[in-house]
């Protein structure tokens, strides 16, 4: 029960290990996709020792039902800190064994139990279990084979090598036995069982004296030791999906002393140069936590100077469309909502083609830039006007006047209680306007509308409008403003009553002509002229 809690306690905290980091993993991948990873891998393999008691040839050996060739198993949970680089925590279990024996085929092993001081064949065997921080390093992300920057290959890559190494603690439980009679006692088979031997439980080189001590049993165990050990490895992975890779991993530790097989050398000193060793080579099948984004690989498989050139791309690409105006109507193309603006077109700040009065037509194109609120427009942007009196439908109170009849603003008929010849008795009203502006007042519709309708009644005759404006302003200012009430009025009798414009001649005094000097708002004013 004690050994099963020993094994499980390392799976455990290799799989909280792995549970809890991808979680902030894949809230750091949302903003930076690529930076960071975690994955879990599980191994499973053959174990080997480099220990005294060993076959030293390649292929090891078996004998007696006792092999060499014993399994070997490993969890690891890997955190990414970049493509390059990360961070594991790794746990490994494997059952060693070490065989001494007559039955060899190489001559440097035949009898080697007997260069070690052993009376006979013997055989070590333990279990151990490692547990060790490493750092891991991508070696396919580090070379410089990677492809060229921005260099799209022609399919994936599905290849990487990789190495770890790092510092860990290894338990073990070592025992000789020996291999006829597969049976352990303590303390027994030494050569030259002396007083002096005895105490040291040495062996002995045959034949010598208490000065020849070569090496010795520990008591032919261990117990229960935990050693420090470095390990090195280096694997080869294959990737099958976005979260799955396929690997071969081979695993050598350093072990920092020489009892792992039960045997030291030096019995002075059980930290010496020929310290023991054991290898485990397996196959790996490694679980990547990558999100669901199918467009987003895992960190090992993307190639780093790619990623960064890409980067720089995209903030190039932003740069030039906040530099560049295709349709060169004065907005960069990222704020423009309307990139193929027609050449001439006044825009807003979106880009997106002036319309003042909202009729639909741009103002490039537009006839009447104040076309009435919810007037229907033709498509030069001139409001509708069904019954061609001059006033807009959408202001058209009598929408079918009879042709030729004189209408008011209103677009109502104007009783006609005048003749129509020249009338010398009809005296016009001049138009006055408020300070600085030259918009024509709702007031003065009816004087229009008169003046309109003598006019319409009178063919041959022809009027002159003068401005006038106060003293205050500049003299060039005075005259300007003279001249756009006198354009305004005109505008005004074309517009809505349908004068033609050639009727009306049109001229400024400024403030040239003022009629009272102190009383201001009887000189801003348009006078009529029958001529």
């Amino acid at each position: 029960m004690k050994a099963t809690k020993t094994f499980f306690l390392p799976v455990l905290a290799a799989l909280v290990f792995a549970s809890i980091i991808p979680a902030s993993a894949q809230m750091q991948m949302e903003g930076k996709k690529y930076y960071t990873g975690t994955s879990i891998s599980l191994r499973g393999g053959i174990s080997s020792a480099y220990t005294d008691i060993r076959t030293f040839d390649f292929a090891r050996t078996s004998t007696n039902g006792v092999s060499e060739w014993t399994p070997g198993f490993g969890i690891s949970a890997t955190r990414m800190f970049s493509s390059v680089f990360g961070a594991q925590l790794n746990f490994n279990y494997a059952k060693l064994v070490g065989i001494s024996n007559t039955e060899t085929v190489t001559v440097e092993d035949k009898n080697i139990y007997q260069k070690l001081g052993f009376p006979g064949p013997v055989y070590f065997k333990t279990n151990v279990m490692n547990y060790g921080l490493n750092m891991y390093v991508n070696l396919s992300n580090l070379s410089m084979t990677l492809k060229k920057a921005n260099q799209k290959p022609k399919s994936d890559r599905r290849i990487g090598f990789y190495t770890v190494f790092g510092v860990g603690l290894l338990s073990f439980d070592s025992k000789i036995y020996d291999l006829p009679g597969d049976t352990f006692v303590p303390g027994a088979g030494l050569h030259g069982s002396i007083a002096d031997g005895a105490a040291y439980d040495s062996v002995w080189s045959v034949g010598k004296t208490a000065n020849s001590r070569i090496g010795g049993y520990l008591r032919g165990t261990t117990g229960k030791t935990m050693e420090v050990d470095f390990p090195w490895s280096f694997g080869l992975k294959y990737k099958i999906s976005r979260s799955l890779d396929l690997g071969i991993q081979n695993d050598v530790h350093f072990l920092v002393t020489d009892k792992l097989d039960a045997y030291v050398r030096d019995l002075n000193s059980a930290v010496k140069k020929s310290n023991d060793k054991w290898m485990l080579t397996s196959l790996s099948l490694t679980y990547k936590f990558v999100g669901k984004d199918e467009n987003k690989d895992y960190i090992e498989w993307m190639d780093p100077t790619e990623t960064m050139y890409d980067e720089y791309q995209l903030l190039a690409d932003k740069m030039r469309k906040m530099t560049q105006d295709s349709d060169n109507d004065g907005v960069a193309d990222i704020f423009d909502k309307e990139p193929n603006t027609a050449a001439g077109n006044k825009v807003d700040g979106a880009g997106v083609s002036m319309d003042v009065d909202g009729d639909g037509v741009v103002d490039s194109k537009d006839a009447d830039l104040f076309t009435p609120k919810g007037a229907t427009v033709d498509a030069d942007g001139k409001p509708n006007d069904a019954d061609g009196d001059g006033v807009p439908d959408v202001n058209d109170k009598e929408p079918n006047t009879k042709p030729g009849a004189l209408v008011n603003y209103q677009g109502k008929t104007i009783k006609q209680d005048f003749p129509t010849q020249v009338s010398t008795g009809y005296t016009p009203t001049s138009i006055f306007f408020d300070l600085n502006k030259s918009e024509v007042k709702v007031m003065y519709y009816p004087e229009l509308s008169e003046l309109a309708k003598y006019m319409k009644a009178n063919s041959s005759v022809k009027i002159k409008l003068t401005g006038n404006a106060d003293e205050r302003g500049a003299d060039g200012y005075n005259n300007d403003l003279g001249m756009k009430r006198a354009n305004a009025v005109k505008d005004y009798l074309v517009k809505y009553y349908g004068i033609d414009g050639g009727r009306i001649e049109t001229a400024t005094n400024g403030e040239k002509n003022p009629l009272q000097k102190t009383a201001y708002s009887v000189n801003r004013r348009v006078d009529v002229e029958i001529k």
